[in-house]
């Protein structure tokens, strides 16, 4: 564990924060036991909050401002509140009608006045996706993450977590309860669409509503080393595109596409890809029109069996990629995420060899 005071800078996301008090970032930092003069900020990217933080602290180390930076995301979208909207003036008369913070907040698109989920849809008719092809994309990621959590592959990436009970000792989780390894593609034909009843997306080819928290400790080369640090990866480029917002979930492809292009890279050039699961439409998509291999992309499952606590999903993925390149010794990943309102966010990193 790095000792506290050589952070210079605590930077995470956070796209749900009603409710959460004065600067989450902050508090992650007092409550992980960095000193007081620790500068902290919390960001919101919506779904690429984390991995834009990543990108910020990227930015200030090659600027020289700082050599040590934790980044990630967090989100409780069980604590997410409901909102009674207006009443700071007061309703004179009739009902009033709360709203879910959650969904007005992380999931909406204030664009088209409509959710997330039809966004699942226009990928999907945009670019042919079928109902079968989502179905067997989810069911392959509930396949491959029960496969690696049976295998240990994860144990690499987690942090055991204490939650205190009302009474007795505390429970401890220790990884992610959303995977179901008896997903078939079969099964899950049987489900409704959600959002359009003639459309594609379900519940079960969707993310899932999760609690969840990520971060990566990013440094200068040479302080890292001085500092006796294991060094993972490193970060070469990273992109944000930008598309209609009813489009958002074929954002990846141009930032995919801009970062090969600027690395000068084809696209089996890159050993392992990492896309967020937020609809299996939208990793259907990303991966037919960049051309990626199934063999290369989401090896240990994705947001549809791990889940999509909003702000942590960045770094998440990132983490991730990693724990797939280290087991594979694969030598390079891209990982991509689109967010609310159009844009898409994507990294390229390098492992030492």
């Amino acid at each position: 564990e790095p000792d506290s005071g050589v952070i210079d800078e605590v930077i995470f996301g956070q796209v749900l924060q009603a409710g959460a008090g004065q600067n989450p970032a902050r508090q992650v930092a007092l409550g992980a036991g960095l000193p007081v003069s620790t500068p902290c900020a919390t960001i919101n990217k919506v779904c690429g909050s984390s991995l834009k933080a990543a990108m910020m602290a990227a930015n200030s180390i090659r600027a020289g401002e700082y050599k040590a930076i934790v980044a990630g995301g967090m989100e409780s979208m069980t604590n997410a509140p409901q909102l009674l909207m207006g009443q700071r003036r007061g309703a004179k008369m009739g009902n009033s009608t709360l709203v879910d913070s959650m969904i007005h907040d992380g999931l909406w698109d204030v664009y088209n006045d409509m959710h997330m989920g039809n966004t699942g849809e226009v990928v999907s008719e945009e670019f042919s996706i079928s109902r079968e092809g989502m179905d067997a994309f989810a069911a392959q990621s509930q396949q491959r993450a029960a496969a690696a959590q049976a295998k240990g592959w994860f144990d690499w990436e987690l942090v055991p977590v204490q939650v205190p009970q009302r009474r007795g000792d505390p429970v401890t989780v220790a990884m992610d309860e959303g995977i179901r390894a008896d997903t078939t593609a079969e099964g899950l034909a049987g489900l409704r669409p959600v959002f359009d009843r003639e459309g594609k997306v379900t519940a079960g080819n969707a993310s899932t509503l999760n609690d969840g928290a990520s971060a990566v400790l990013i440094a200068e080369a040479s302080f890292a080393k001085a500092q006796g640090w294991e060094v993972i990866a490193t970060i070469e480029d990273y992109v944000t595109s930008g598309v209609e917002p009813a489009r958002v979930m074929s954002a990846p492809i141009p930032a995919v596409q801009s970062l090969l292009k600027r690395n000068n890279l084809d696209v089996l050039d890159v050993d392992v890809y990492e896309h967020n699961e937020a609809f299996a439409s939208a990793s259907c998509a990303v991966a037919q029109e960049v051309g990626i291999p199934d063999d290369r992309f989401n090896l240990h499952g994705g947001a549809v069996s791990l889940g999509h606590p909003l702000g942590a999903s960045g770094t998440r993925c990132l983490i991730t990629m990693l724990g797939v390149m280290r087991r594979l010794d694969a030598s390079s990943g891209i990982v991509t995420l689109c967010l609310g309102g159009g844009n898409a966010v994507a990294m390229y990193v390098r492992r030492p060899q």
